[in-house]
């Protein structure tokens, strides 16, 4: 620094902040949890001296009931994961995951499971049962396309395996096989 000029405000303020920056520390390693109790009693009397202290013990019961809660959820959340992964609720609780894992690993499997019982629902009833014919023909309905499209051998044959299979082609798979075969030129 050059001697003819005088440091400025900031750089005295600067040097002044670490000088008792390190003090404080000095000071802070003899009770090192003195702030944190005097900031949690400070916030305390004045929730007292503003007359909110009740309204604030309730505020605070309900976030330790949310906190509660919370515990809980992660922990159903983990006993689910364990079952469907077949784990210890403690591994998965370990892993963690509790928020976004539980939406891939036990709602696809609950997707999974449910699109099984919904077949088998649907079957117990007339309508249901239309409903699942409608699925199959949408579901063949490639196959239904490139079968009325076919040549008299394709329709034949799949004719034949209907038959060795003891398969019932559905409605719009019966017209596609009596449309007139496609002959090749």
């Amino acid at each position: 620094m050059n001697p003819t000029k005088q440091a400025s405000p900031q750089v005295l303020g600067r040097s002044t902040n670490v000088r008792e920056g390190s003090k404080f520390k000095v000071v802070a390693r003899q009770d090192p949890t003195l702030l944190q109790r005097v900031v949690e009693q400070a916030r305390v009397k004045a929730h007292e001296s503003l007359g909110i202290d009740s309204q604030q013990r309730e505020l605070d019961g309900i976030e330790k009931q949310k906190e509660e809660m919370e515990r809980r959820q992660r922990r159903l959340r983990a006993e689910q994961r364990a079952v469907i992964n077949g784990t210890t609720v403690e591994d998965e609780l370990e892993r963690g995951g509790g928020y976004g894992r539980y939406d891939y690993v036990v709602e696809d499997a609950v997707k999974a499971r449910a699109k099984a019982l919904e077949a088998d629902i649907l079957a117990e009833s007339d309508l249901g049962k239309q409903v699942l014919t409608l699925r199959d023909e949408k579901d063949n309905l490639l196959d239904t396309v490139w079968l009325a499209t076919s040549c008299g051998q394709i329709k034949e044959l799949r004719e034949q395996v209907n038959a060795l299979l003891e398969f019932k082609p559905t409605a719009l798979e019966e017209k596609a096989l009596q449309i007139a075969p496609v002959e090749p030129e």
